[in-house]
């Protein structure tokens, strides 16, 4: 059989569907930071902040078109890594892929580890003031991660059951809420629909706007891990990302709306003028929830909050082990990232990893909420940075292999790939919003770049002994991943076949 038709038989196969697949495009989106930036953003620029989601909702949109051809060219659970190996060399596959999600997961997964339990225990007025009064709300979070750290390590049955449960329950609520919050009269008096009019005399604070709007939609392509477990990858990966994407944008104006109706930018301490605005807090939260439903609501939101941050948590901790499971089979990681539960064959060494470094980052800031956007913002120059080797790495294997079947090709190449790498770079360059400190974000994230790419390179010359900007050829690596599917039957049927008479 050719490795044409073993691709083709190969992206057919899968035991999950395209609930799941969408359900971990949506998951990961609609995280607690995440709503706390929408929150935020719509409160700072009203109709600019919507017009800067618009623009980052194309890149997006454009961004999916490259992932999904390199994940039907490609169905590994390498993901990023496989992908930029073969357009770029490992170097930059190492460099691009710990940037993308081990760095990400410094810096956005402490992030949501902190706010997934204070963002749903606002609501909860009582039991958040004894959390308050200890300091330790956040911790709240780190319980969750290593729930999701134990869920995961059971399968990926329980984990695809149990995201589609918390997706839906998240989406539906902040739906609901937003819808109506619309529904019911303006309580505020407002300049526009989205609140302060649009505002172009300032194009650097529009373009930061649309740094932080990205955030709102980066982490999308947490689905293309999953594709050797899909049904029929090559169709539901590209319809999963367009869709989750539409979803989240479309669920997001809504809230935003609703939220500036509904709630008053009022400052946090009438003495101090230069203070955080409620909208600038996850106080904002309670205060529209209360505002649109009353008690109730806030018992509701603060649910719905809960099930947004474990529903993130989930994907992260479901993702991240098995790009570095396929990382270390290639040798770009220590060969311990390729250990199996003996019984549940889950890579615990990366599901260990995934629950630790949040929890530990989180301790080390102790859940401080004011290092969250600047941590929120050196996340999206990490995704920036790798998307950035995606996009590069499509187009060379455009160039390169024009006779490899793609079960999707981008269309109107290379316009996607044109339009969502100026969109990132625009967006890295103009990230710091106004009133904060450039080196807040641009500090950390330099350097773990720096250290990243020292890593890369060492590994590759020293340790792999590879030319480290040589391209993998797509037929070694697809082979690999056939004959370790051959061998282990896939990850997934071991995971199915031990954890069937657990679910």
């Amino acid at each position: 059989m050719t490795i044409q038709h073993k691709l083709s038989h190969y992206l057919a196969q899968g035991e999950v569907g395209f609930s799941v697949a969408l359900a971990s495009s949506v998951g990961v989106i609609m995280a607690s930071p995440v709503i706390l930036t929408a929150t935020s953003g719509f409160g700072m620029g009203g109709s600019t902040f919507a017009l800067a989601m618009v623009i980052a909702w194309i890149m997006m949109q454009a961004q999916a078109t490259t992932f999904s051809e390199l994940a039907s060219m490609l169905p590994t659970s390498g993901a990023v890594y496989d992908y930029i190996s073969c357009g770029m060399g490992r170097f930059f596959a190492i460099t691009g892929t710990i940037s993308a999600y081990l760095l990400v997961h410094v810096f956005a997964g402490t992030a949501e580890t902190i706010l997934s339990g204070v963002m749903a225990l606002v609501n909860f007025e009582h039991l958040n003031t004894m959390m308050e009064s200890s300091g330790h709300s956040w911790l709240i979070g780190v319980g969750l991660v290593i729930l999701f750290g134990v869920f995961n390590a059971l399968g990926i049955a329980v984990f695809g059951k149990i995201e589609i449960i918390l997706t839906f329950v998240m989406w539906v609520t902040l739906t609901v809420f937003a819808v109506i919050g619309l529904l019911k009269a303006p309580a505020v008096p407002l300049e526009g629909w989205f609140g302060t009019p649009l505002n172009l005399t300032d194009p650097s604070g529009m373009l930061s706007l649309i740094g932080m709007a990205m955030y709102m939609f980066v982490g999308f392509e947490l689905v293309t891990p999953l594709a050797p477990e899909l049904k029929n990858s090559g169709r539901n990966i590209p319809l999963a990302t367009k869709l989750g994407l539409t979803a989240v944008a479309v669920t997001m104006f809504l809230y935003g709306a609703a939220m500036v109706h509904q709630v008053a930018n009022t400052l946090v301490d009438p003495t101090n003028a230069a203070g955080p605005r409620l909208l600038d807090t996850p106080m904002a939260i309670p205060a529209f929830a209360g505002q649109v439903m009353g008690p109730m609501g806030k018992i509701w939101l603060g649910i719905g909050l809960l099930f947004a941050g474990a529903a993130t948590i989930n994907t992260l901790i479901a993702a991240l082990p098995r790009i570095l499971y396929g990382m270390a089979l290639d040798g770009a990681l220590p060969k311990v990232f390729t250990y199996l539960h003996p019984r549940f064959k889950t890579p615990l060494a990366g599901i260990l990893t995934a629950v630790i470094v949040p929890c530990i980052h989180a301790w080390y800031i102790q859940g401080d909420l004011n290092r969250i956007l600047p941590l929120v913002l050196a996340a999206v120059c990490a995704w920036g940075v790798a998307y950035l080797l995606v996009n590069i790495s499509v187009v060379m294997l455009r160039i390169r292999r024009p006779d490899f079947p793609r079960a999707y090709c981008s269309p109107w190449f290379p316009l996607p790939q044109i339009i969502s790498s100026a969109g990132i770079l625009i967006a890295i360059c103009f990230i710091t919003p106004p009133g904060m400190n450039p080196r807040d974000i641009y500090m950390p994230f330099g350097l773990m770049l720096g250290l990243t790419g020292l890593y890369a390179l060492v590994w590759t010359i020293f340790v792999q002994k590879v030319h480290p900007f040589r391209p993998v050829e797509i037929e070694v690596v697809l082979e690999k991943e056939f004959g370790k599917a051959s061998a282990c039957i896939s990850i997934l049927d071991k995971e199915l076949k031990y954890v069937a008479p657990l679910v």
